[in-house]
């Protein structure tokens, strides 16, 4: 099979490395692969390092038909057999291109909860140009359906998303920042914006019990001044550290007592699934994939704590909890943090994301 995988990403994020995972899996596979995107971006020096084959023939805007066209010619040629789209941005005029170009299957994979906006061009690329969509969380897919209840159900594939198994020690952070031996360290990460919550987290942190708790934020992003000022204002700035951009992400994870995914909205985040990799206690908000990720499903137990979105107060009560079971009932958390990793490699593995996406890309279109 012949695939074509489209990106207007401009950072490499969550989204993007599953899509790398995809890319890079699906060539192993013995697939001829070509990603369309950005040369400039992250994402594409990424590809490079993994020797994926990459094009910057793409769609530049809506309002760009000269790229457009080139796109579309650049598909003839090429003939894949099926179109991936792993963006939100460029949905229309990607998806128009791939069936103006005869493309025998157009496919887009959906990583957070979107509905379909009322834009016309959108409208048109759901019903007329997209054949099937890729979900990562049975939450990302009710939403979708509830604003389409015209798209059929049995064009959804609910794909999970896959962490490769880590295998990796702590890193020094506790002697970088400082952390007194006796202390917890919470650790959190992602991009800092308004969706990931981190102001909650840090009203959630100032209300904490125990004053020993340090927490250190991985990730950039445009609200990272603000939310070092209401570290400060909070009174818990000495106890507070940003990281920045960390090239060493599961070293960082590792050397945590706690992880926290604080999302107002999100679905399987990627640094959430590491953690759970790692066997390093979760609380997380019940946001897009998380309940199923950590909770109680089917005969399994829990494999860590969730909170309601945006409760500040049930967020530092849940984290009080841990801190206080990993003292006082170590086992009881251990239990959950060996769930989490039976959980990270069987339901999440890399194998069983591509063997989905694989079957979303190759089965007979349904229009």
């Amino acid at each position: 099979m012949k695939v074509v995988i489209h990106s207007a990403a401009t950072e490499l994020r969550g989204s993007e490395r599953q899509a790398l995972l995809i890319a890079t899996e699906l060539a192993r596979r013995g697939h001829e692969v070509v990603v369309s995107c950005d040369p400039r971006a992250p994402f594409h020096q990424a590809l490079a390092r993994k020797k994926v084959r990459t094009t910057s023939v793409r769609p530049r805007g809506d309002f760009d038909p000269w790229n457009f066209a080139r796109f579309v010619l650049w598909l003839r040629r090429e003939r894949p057999d099926a179109l991936l789209l792993t963006t939100w941005r460029r949905i229309p005029t990607a998806a128009l291109a791939g069936r103006a170009a005869r493309v025998p299957r157009v496919v887009l994979r959906l990583g957070i909860p979107r509905p379909i906006p009322a834009r016309r061009d959108f409208r048109l690329a759901f019903r007329h140009w997209i054949d099937a969509l890729i979900v990562n969380s049975p939450d990302v897919r009710d939403r979708f359906l509830a604003s389409a209840p015209w798209f059929r159900r049995d064009r959804v594939h609910l794909v999970l998303n896959a962490v490769e198994p880590v295998m990796t020690g702590a890193a020094p952070l506790r002697q970088e920042l400082g952390v007194p031996a006796d202390a917890r360290l919470v650790v959190s990460a992602g991009g800092l914006e308004r969706r990931k919550g981190f102001d909650l987290l840090l009203q959630a942190f100032a209300r904490l019990r125990d004053r020993r708790a340090w927490l250190a934020i991985a990730g950039d992003g445009p609200d990272a001044e603000e939310l070092r000022a209401k570290a400060d204002a909070l009174g818990t700035g000495g106890r507070v550290s940003f990281l920045g951009h960390r090239r060493d992400m599961p070293e960082v994870i590792a050397s945590a007592d706690v992880f926290v995914l604080a999302s107002r909205k999100d679905s399987l985040a990627n640094v959430m699934l590491e953690a759970m990799a790692l066997g390093v206690p979760v609380v997380a908000t019940a946001t897009g994939g998380v309940p199923l990720a950590l909770g109680e499903v089917d005969d399994a137990p829990p494999a860590g704590w969730i909170v309601p979105v945006r409760d500040a107060g049930a967020l530092a009560a849940a984290l009080d909890e841990v801190l206080a079971a990993l003292d006082a009932d170590p086992t009881a958390v251990k239990g959950r943090t060996e769930e989490a990793r039976r959980r990270a490699r069987e339901w999440f593995s890399v194998e069983r994301m591509v063997d989905g996406v694989e079957a979303a890309l190759s089965a007979e279109p349904s229009r």
